[in-house]
């Protein structure tokens, strides 16, 4: 894949964040420099080559991160914010897996879906509480 100033500049905006963004945010933070086939072309050939990474959450769409090894997010359905965050216990799930399975756990991402802090506040909507663990 030829280093195309395209490239660097979307694998730059995944650089910058701490969390997934879908094409179209990426497209945004670009100032809408390129087209969004670019955009996409671009993340595809990335993802297939192992450079990023792709998530699919409940409101079905791709959003792509960078990075290695692990990866534990939360994300609100209601204003579709992200959070990552480092507590994990993939030791005790590898060493099921392993022993159990028979699998051999090379990376993961594990993720929550739910309603932030600020989302709770603001909606009166109780649909939501026989979910709570």
């Amino acid at each position: 894949m030829r280093n195309t100033k395209a490239r660097r500049d979307i694998l730059g905006v995944l650089d910058e964040y701490d969390y997934p963004l879908n094409a179209e945010q990426i497209y945004e933070k670009l100032n809408e420099d390129y087209d969004k086939s670019t955009i996409y072309r671009n993340l595809k050939n990335y993802e297939e080559n192992g450079e990023i990474k792709s998530i699919v959450f409940s409101d079905k769409i791709k959003y792509f991160f960078k990075g290695q090894g692990h990866f534990h997010f939360i994300y609100c359905i209601k204003c579709k914010k992200f959070e990552r965050f480092d507590l994990c216990y993939s030791e005790q799930m590898s060493k099921y897996i392993k022993e159990r399975l028979g699998f051999r756990v090379l990376t993961h991402t594990l993720y929550f879906e739910g309603i932030c802090k600020e989302c709770q506040k603001i909606t009166k909507d109780n649909q939501y509480d026989n979910f709570d663990e």
